[in-house]
């Protein structure tokens, strides 16, 4: 596997929400990997937030997350987040890094 992953915003009713998406070579390029079960990769994301009650702000409860466009997307766990109840993450704008080996350098950005 190369490339970046698939993330996604969504709401209660599990459909994606528009969110404004780059794919960023960060760290740097990807590097190609075959993945053995059981093991794992890594890619960090960089978002903005935004004001809730704003018309312009895309809002969610889920993120979800993905190895290939079109394929099966998977909740994340996730931490000091707002309660799924709530809707209440926001992402204004969200940069997606390149899948990488290990995590050396993937939150550094």
């Amino acid at each position: 596997m190369a490339g970046w992953p698939m993330i996604a915003l969504t709401d209660t009713a599990g459909e994606a929400v528009t969110v404004p998406t780059e794919n960023v070579a960060q760290p740097g390029e990807s590097v190609p990997a075959e993945l053995a079960p059981g093991s794992g990769a890594f890619a960090g994301i960089k978002w903005t937030t935004c004001d809730k009650a704003a018309t312009d702000c895309p809002a969610g409860n889920t993120v979800k997350v993905g190895l290939a466009k079109g394929g099966p997307l998977v909740a994340a766990t996730l931490e000091g987040f707002p309660d799924p109840e709530q809707s209440g993450i926001t992402f204004k704008s969200l940069q997606i890094g390149t899948i990488q080996p290990s995590r050396q350098g993937v939150v550094a950005w």
